[in-house]
């Protein structure tokens, strides 16, 4: 959809997950002119610009900034003045400079998330809505257009305990981490010899660094599900009680692979191999973000795979309503889906998160005979001591696939069919 102000306000008006505008060129070049609109969970909208372009048949963007703070026309002169010539002389974008050129906490925030987009951190989404776009969000918070280098540890405390005395004690503490996280790159990036040019954030200390961790916030937790609840819960999300298709598909993967939430949300169909039961991770979504994964699959999880393939294609098989490859559905979807099932008459399930299935799986795998080596192996924890990461190439896909082959057995006799 090409960018106007009407499209923009248009966009704003009716947008319910993502929209992305743009300025109609190819990207080649001298780049092009991005927006993306996004509905937010608390029911408000963002609208940031970005300049996108492809080298070498590889696409890459930069954020610029968020609207209206920058118009169309202040978007169009960036491109015009800086970026364009910039592509057009063979030059990467390693940050695009807003007007007045300031090192402002805003700035430093948009140049930290452009870096993690570059990095393809999964995490990358939910720290920019943390730091630059939720309601009550940091850039906000500790002042946009303030120097990053203004920003003291009491600031920080201000904007973190807004979240405490709210009774959000984990939110708290991961506003903390982000802001430490964020003022610990700008730190070190300056002094980054691979990059051809860095920022000077004029950022000597970190001032979230002497605020201390609430170590209580976070707690290791134990709750897995017991196996006569694991076949409750898998067969009301076969049936579909109370769940949407793509949430009903999600947990019955996360109880049939035991993978991450946010690695499963993510897959592509082109990932699935239907006829030999694999399912190939590319690097770039895993956790580690360096190696890919090869996930043996249990025949319980095939005939679900094969409808989302069957109507989603090779693209992303969660996508939001937009049905944007951009716009994935999110953890807190899948979370708010397993709380109103908690809820209902039949459940007799005890409360549990998410996340709890992948310790499920570790634990109930281990009921079906697996060793841990392997169970590791298959939820990517093994392999990261010095010697398995430097000088053990064993293949241990044939181990995996004989484990998974007994969690199936497991899961038919205890009613997950």
């Amino acid at each position: 959809m090409p960018i106007t102000d009407p499209a923009i306000k248009a966009a704003i008006k009716n947008v319910t997950s993502e929209l992305t505008l743009n300025d109609g060129s190819n990207a080649r070049g001298g780049g092009s002119l991005m927006m993306v609109v996004r509905r937010l969970n608390d029911g408000s909208t963002s609208a940031i610009w970005y300049a996108r372009w492809i080298r070498q048949g590889k696409r890459s963007k930069k954020l610029i900034g968020r609207y209206p703070e920058i118009t169309l026309a202040g978007a169009r002169q960036m491109m015009a003045a800086d970026i364009s010539p910039t592509l057009q002389a063979g030059k990467s974008i390693r940050f695009v400079a807003t007007p007045g050129n300031k090192p402002t906490v805003e700035r430093m925030f948009q140049a930290y998330i452009a870096h993690m987009q570059d990095k393809k951190r999964a995490s990358a989404d939910e720290v920019e809505r943390m730091l630059l776009l939720a309601k009550y969000n940091a850039a906000d918070e500790l002042g946009r257009t303030k120097l990053a280098s203004e920003v003291d540890a009491s600031n920080v405390v201000e904007y973190v305990s807004g979240f405490y005395r709210q009774g959000h004690r984990g939110a708290a503490d991961k506003a903390r981490s982000y802001v430490a996280s964020a003022y610990a790159w700008a730190i070190k990036s300056k002094n980054d010899y691979t990059r051809e040019s860095a920022p000077d954030w004029g950022v000597k200390h970190n001032p979230a660094a002497d605020v201390p961790k609430d170590s209580g916030a976070t707690t290791t937790r134990e709750r897995n599900l017991t196996a006569k609840e694991l076949a409750q819960l898998w067969n009301a999300a076969k049936a579909g009680t109370g769940f949407s298709t793509e949430s009903a598909a999600c947990i019955l993967m996360l109880i049939g692979c035991g993978q991450r939430v946010q690695e499963t949300l993510r897959i592509d169909g082109c990932e699935i191999d239907i006829e030999h039961a694999v399912w190939d991770m590319p690097a770039d979504k895993t956790k580690g973000g360096k190696r890919p994964h090869s996930i043996p699959l249990p025949k319980q999880v095939l005939p679900v795979l094969q409808r989302l393939i069957d109507r989603r294609g090779d693209g992303p098989l969660f996508p939001a309503r937009t049905g944007s490859k951009s716009a994935l559905i999110h953890h807190s979807s899948i979370k708010q889906a397993i709380d109103r099932w908690l809820l209902t008459d039949d459940c007799k399930v005890k409360p549990f998160q998410t996340r709890d299935l992948r310790r499920t799986w570790k634990s109930r795998a281990h009921d079906a005979g697996i060793d841990r080596f392997t169970r590791d192996l298959i939820q990517q924890h093994a392999k990261h001591d010095t010697g398995s990461k430097n000088y053990d190439r064993a293949e241990y896909f044939p181990q995996m696939r004989e484990a998974m082959d007994k969690w199936s057995v497991w899961l038919s006799a205890n009613g997950c069919e």
